[in-house]
């Protein structure tokens, strides 16, 4: 049998950008072309400034009768002879423009987010449901909430955010850059190198934090998982009094959640200090160099023409690469929580199934005719491969005839049941259904809409009863299912509820009693009709009085169906056609008969009966 396997996810996160890009590329061309559109209306603002600088200088000198000469070389740089009052209206445009196209923007970078959360939260959930039934053995259902949730989530919001921030950063810091060596080439370069310090700095903290982030998301997974298993085994809790010390284990719990994510607080601090000591350094050092440059190292001619045209222009040019400082940082945080998120919600999605189920192949099977047979078969879980459960047997389950697997906790007795749900294949050997069909090749969901699931622990949805009831049969009416819920002796009770049928049941049928969800398991089983009836302990949890009722209708459902049950209790197993004894420790088949004959004989049967594990 196949051994699971993790998956290798480095660098997800590139992957899950470059698919859905390609996919909305339709979107992702607007957003670049918006993306332009705002790096020009922000490159616009300072070149507008020094226009209306030199405008309004041009109007001042006129007043007092003075000459103007436009001394800028051609270019951005030179006079356009537009007024100052005009060049108002045209930045004010500018400013409008900038706002509407902003909108879009953020607009349709949310809706590429949810598509993506949406999209890659189906994906996790289609592969959960497909996944074999070993896969849930060793993990939290809090845990595997935690990614199909909230990792997607993080993931679809970072992965328009952390690549537009960038993008859009990118833009401006290579429009600002350029405006600042045009305006003084100087002064752009030493600002350009301080720029490239702080990335640098800040990058480093990225890959020092992105470790820590690891290690929170692997810790707080944990605690959701642990969160998630108490609320659903809250009345343990209350029925043990324990309150108290759950509290005071959740406080120990966190205690190495807060430990590592301290560490994760200092990383993004330090990041934090680099960018605000970056932006400050960046101000006031432009104002030292501009006065060290162009007051003692140059001539006063070009001293004051720059800081007469100059100087402001190129501020506003130099607070354009603070805005991508911010973004980046961003961007970097984003990166750091996305990229770990990343990685979570790809083995989700990568994990392989150790079973071919045939979901959309295989034999379809439109019903199931004449006998099963178990040829050879041989089963250890694959959790535990070197723990041999059945050994090699042969067996015959003839059609129309009900059968008892009895024997010691251990013995493999619902090994039985899940073989025939194929929860499991054969570790050696094969399942042969309707003559020569090899369960594995057959595709699983035309299979299981004619088998029938009765278990001990009830399977209920949180919903109404309609939906409970009809689940795997849901081309029905709303007489059918009344009529079933009739056979199981349901109906009565739905209608003393205020909102009858559509009474919403609780979580996992919080509000019913054991025998009230057997009930309404046993209509789910009358409204399929199932050609194979499994019975696991399905009345093992119940009290004699309650047993005996549901027991009834167990016969009912029985007649005329190759029936399967897994049980110890007297009542459920006298009246079927055969009894199968399994040995403990892996012992296999050890006897075989009516309940009379085995009651009868001296053997592993008689022994289970005389010590009262058989009621």
């Amino acid at each position: 049998m196949e051994i699971r396997t993790k998956s290798s996810s480095k660098g997800p996160f590139l992957k899950i950008l470059f698919y859905y890009y390609k996919q909305e590329w339709k979107l992702t061309l607007i957003m670049l072309i918006f993306c332009l559109i705002i790096v020009s209306c922000s490159l616009l603002l300072p070149i507008l400034t020094y226009q209306m600088t030199k405008a309004i200088t041009k109007e001042l000198s006129e007043k007092q009768g003075l000459p103007f000469v436009d001394d800028a070389p051609d270019g951005v740089l030179a006079f356009w002879g537009i007024s100052w009052i005009n060049l108002i209206y045209v930045s004010l445009a500018d400013v409008v423009i900038y706002c509407i196209v902003s909108f879009y923007y953020d607009y349709v970078a949310y809706i590429i987010g949810r598509k993506i959360e949406i999209s890659l939260r189906n994906r996790c959930l289609e592969n959960l449901v497909r996944q074999d039934i070993s896969y849930y053995s060793n993990k939290k259902i809090g845990e595997i909430l935690t990614k199909v949730v909230s990792d997607t989530q993080t993931v679809g919001d970072q992965a328009v955010q952390v690549p537009l921030q960038i993008g859009l950063s990118i833009f401006e810091i290579a429009a600002s850059s350029a405006l600042m060596f045009v305006f003084t080439w100087k002064l752009g370069l030493i600002t350009l190198l301080i720029f490239a310090v702080c990335m640098i700095l800040m990058g480093l903290c990225f890959f020092a934090t992105r470790k820590k982030v690891l290690k929170v998301r692997e810790i707080i997974t944990s605690i959701n998982g642990d969160v998630t298993d108490r609320v659903a085994t809250v009345r343990l809790i209350k029925s043990a009094g324990t309150e108290n010390y759950e509290t005071k284990r959740f406080i120990d719990v966190h205690k190495e959640y807060y430990k590592k994510s301290k560490a994760v607080g200092h990383n993004q601090a330090l990041m934090l200090t680099t960018m605000w000591g970056g932006i400050f350094v960046l101000k006031f050092f432009s104002i030292i160099a501009a006065m060290l440059v162009y007051g003692m190292f140059s001539t006063p001619e070009e001293g004051l023409l720059f800081f007469k045209y100059t100087f402001a222009p190129f501020q506003l040019a130099e607070s354009m690469m603070v805005s991508p400082l911010f973004q980046v940082m961003n961007a970097l945080f984003g990166l750091v929580y996305a990229s770990v998120a990343s990685e979570r919600v790809n083995d989700t999605i990568k994990a392989k199934s150790i079973m071919n189920h045939h979901y959309f192949d295989g034999e379809v099977i439109e019903k199931i005719e004449g006998d099963i047979l178990f040829k050879g078969i041989e089963f250890a879980y694959p959790e535990k491969p070197s723990k041999l459960i059945l050994p090699k047997f042969d067996f015959t389950f003839k059609e129309s005839k009900s059968y008892a697997f009895v024997g010691e906790t251990g013995s493999g007795k619902s090994t039985i049941a899940k073989l025939l749900l194929r929860f499991y294949d054969p570790t050696s050997g094969s399942i042969i259904i309707n003559k020569n069909i090899n369960l594995k090749d057959a595709n699983l969901s035309s299979y299981l809409k004619h088998v029938g699931y009765v278990e001990q622990d009830p399977q209920i949805l949180y919903g109404d009863v309609y939906e409970n009831v009809t689940y795997g049969s849901f081309n029905v009416s709303k007489a059918e299912i009344i009529s079933a819920c009739k056979k199981a002796e349901l109906h009565d009770l739905v209608m003393s509820w205020p909102d009858k049928y559509e009474t919403i049941l609780g979580e996992r049928g919080f509000m019913l009693s054991g025998g009230q969800k057997q009930r309404l398991v046993i209509a789910r089983m009358f409204l399929k009709n199932p050609q194979l009836l499994i019975l696991d302990e399905a009345t093992s949890a119940l009290d004699n009085i309650v047993e005996r009722e549901i027991q009834e209708k167990l016969n009912t459902l029985m007649k005329g169906r190759t029936t399967v049950t897994i049980a110890h209790r007297l009542s459920t197993i006298k009246n079927v056609d055969e009894i199968i004894v399994l040995g403990a420790n892996g012992k296999g088949i050890v006897q075989r008969g009516t309940f009379e004959e085995l009651r009868d004989k001296e053997g592993h049967f008689q022994n289970l009966y005389k010590a009262g594990l058989i009621d």
